[in-house]
């Protein structure tokens, strides 16, 4: 019973290591993606390069579609993924604390067990 128990918690602490190695990864793509995210309004647009209605709609499209939805990855995305992996964090440690729990109480009834004996 025991060795379920601690097979059990070896398997929620690798859990919460894999999340946190992710969560590291996660946030330097997060800076890489800031990083880069001029070049969502590039090149720059000007009388010598194009300009006129088309070269408007294409920089308003260009603004409006890819550099908000670019901004909304960088900002509210990656936040919701980090507070996702956060609060699964939470929850794993919350079920570590129950497993040390159960075999506290295990080898606390063995040892009176023996102790009986």
């Amino acid at each position: 019973m025991l060795g379920y128990y601690y097979a059990l918690l070896h398997k929620k602490q690798e859990e919460i290591r894999r999340l946190n190695e992710c969560q590291s990864s996660l946030s330097d793509k997060q800076a890489q993606f800031n990083e880069n995210e001029h070049k969502c309004l590039e090149p720059e647009l000007t009388t010598t390069t194009w300009h006129g209605t088309l070269a408007t709609s294409f920089d308003e499209i260009r603004e409006a579609g890819i550099h908000t939805s670019y901004l909304e990855i960088a900002g509210a995305q990656f936040a919701a993924v980090f507070s996702a992996i956060a609060a699964k964090i939470a929850s794993l440690l919350a079920e570590i604390a129950s497993i040390e729990q159960i075999i506290a109480n295990l080898l606390a009834e063995e040892a009176r067990e023996k102790a009986s004996k």
